[in-house]
């Protein structure tokens, strides 16, 4: 269930913030850079800081967090880094505590972008999230920020603002809930110093649509 729901979020995630051409010209997002420190709460507790940068070519976040599952405990001290490279999506996650990881190709990606290829970030996020089952339910306002409610696939939900920030997200699993909620949005703002930078964390590429064949 743990691989499950962070494949769901971390795919969610790539397919509302990338557009879907490997153009290194194309505009990924609507803004240069952002960041947003979230809120987490449900089963998991703690924070998330997100950065997105240089159009959203470039997608970091670092999350500390704990995950509480019928009685166990798992605490998550974690660093994602997304970009794409020669019409690819890659994908790497950093253990912090140990400095290891691993560097994933999404095997979807170049499907999707093939689907969608010329169209701008908000026809292409808006065109995803209908991809998803997803249906604009209203508006809301959260930290002063104006947003569209959307439902998707799964009974998960997702409030994005006008110019393509997510503002809250959740989602509710057999049983097990994840709310993402932003305390903080700052535009042309690249994020925090070094939050995409790998260092010098022994990173390990594996096959990721093999895993998912499994």
């Amino acid at each position: 269930m743990k691989l499950y729901l962070g494949t769901f979020i971390i795919f969610f995630c790539m397919a509302f913030c990338f557009a879907t051409s490997g153009n290194a010209e194309q505009k990924f997002h609507t803004l240069k850079n952002y960041s947003v420190t979230y809120e987490l709460s449900g089963n998991t507790t703690g924070t998330k800081q997100h950065a997105s940068q240089d159009y959203g070519r470039k997608q970091c976040w670092i999350e500390k967090s704990e995950i509480n599952i019928m009685g166990n405990s798992v605490k998550k001290n974690e660093k994602v880094i997304t970009m794409v490279e020669d019409g690819d999506q890659w994908i790497i996650t950093v253990d912090l505590n140990n400095n290891t990881g691993t560097k994933m190709k999404n095997p979807m990606y170049r499907g999707i972008a093939g689907s969608m290829k010329g169209k701008d970030p908000k026809e292409y996020s808006e065109a995803i999230m209908k991809q998803m089952g997803g249906q604009v339910i209203g508006e809301k306002t959260i930290i002063g920020e104006k947003c569209t409610e959307w439902t998707l696939m799964g009974g998960a939900t997702t409030c994005i603002t006008e110019d393509l920030i997510a503002v809250e997200s959740a989602a509710n699993m057999a049983g097990i809930s994840i709310s993402e909620v932003a305390t903080e949005i700052k535009r042309k703002d690249p994020g925090p110093k070094g939050i995409c930078e790998l260092g010098d964390a022994k990173i390990e590429e594996i096959d990721l649509s093999q895993m998912m064949g499994q």
